[in-house]
């Protein structure tokens, strides 16, 4: 298998037809058609349920859509990375940011940076705070911008500011009203578990914040009702603005969301840091300082409704 066999199944998958998917990967039907019996002949197995002239994904063709979209986001991560290799220059600073963080990087602290350093390149790279964090350390970024629970030997630290888990809700919402001021809370508090009879945005477990929300959902012995499945706290963020459901998730400073927090008194876990994260012994060029002297002073200031 290529990659181009896995994106012909994923979008088979994508349109639950046959003939839409030959329009769009611009090949005959019949083409297509032979191609997916080969494959389910390779495989022993069916991948589609036939319903009418809809195929649907039978579980073993699920899985094979989702290792199929695996390899093919790897295989463009791959490009992506000889393209930047080939285009950018030795010089050019790798940065990575946890999911959330766009609106500070893009908002704030680039434009700042480029104000004092416009002849400079920069590499960008959003992923999960545990996967940035491991570039940094296997030299894939120079430093990162994440969320650190605890210090790992070998890196260096710059905190920025500390967050806590919290519910956020539209604006707007009905709970606002519910919730009541508490002064050993940072957020309005909502004393009972009513919010849990309304959608629920969940948030993958491999996620700092989806980890904590489904162990304190286990720990309770209840869960929401889960309306939609995300994978990043941007896709998150996204669904609450636009009021298809609550999440806890972690705060996050300076972003630009039209949402608000609520604290919940039985979520009780360690704030998590957010910090730059570099390498030691490695020698950061003045660029590098400066990004993290920027990002440090622009945490201080207060923070823009």
């Amino acid at each position: 298998m290529n990659v181009k066999d896995y994106e012909y199944i994923v979008e088979i998958a994508r349109q639950k037809s046959l003939s839409e998917a030959a329009n769009r990967l611009c090949i005959t039907q019949s083409a297509l058609t032979k191609f997916l019996q080969r494959v389910e002949a390779q495989l022993g197995t069916p991948l589609f349920h036939r319903i009418g002239k809809r195929f649907v994904l039978t579980a073993i063709g699920q899985m094979y859509v989702n290792k199929g979209l695996e390899i093919m986001r790897l295989d463009q991560e791959m490009e992506d990375e000889l393209a930047k290799m080939r285009s950018d220059g030795a010089d050019a600073i790798r940065l990575g940011y946890s999911m959330g963080q766009t609106s500070f990087i893009m908002d704030h602290l680039l434009p700042a940076f480029y104000k004092r350093q416009s002849a400079m390149s920069v590499s960008l790279k959003e992923d999960s705070s545990t996967g940035l964090i491991r570039d940094v350390e296997d030299g894939k970024l120079d430093l990162c911008l994440a969320y650190a629970r605890e210090e790992k030997p070998g890196l260096s630290y710059f905190p920025l500011a500390s967050s806590g888990m919290a519910l956020a809700v539209p604006r707007h919402s009905p709970l606002l009203r519910k919730a009541i001021s508490r002064p050993d809370f940072p957020h309005p508090v909502l004393e009972d578990r009513s919010w849990m009879d309304e959608p629920y945005i969940r948030l993958a477990s491999f996620t700092q914040s989806g980890r904590i929300a489904q162990e304190y959902f286990r720990q309770i012995g209840r869960y929401p009702k889960s309306r939609i499945y995300v994978e990043n706290v941007r896709s998150a963020m996204s669904a609450v603005e636009n009021r298809l459901g609550n999440c806890i998730l972690a705060e996050l400073p300076h972003a630009i969301h039209q949402v608000e927090y609520l604290s919940l008194p039985d979520l009780q876990v360690p704030r998590q840091r957010t910090c730059l994260i570099t390498r030691k012994g490695s020698q950061p060029q003045d660029a590098m300082k400066l990004l993290i002297h920027l990002a440090q002073a622009l945490y201080k200031q207060p923070e823009k409704s």
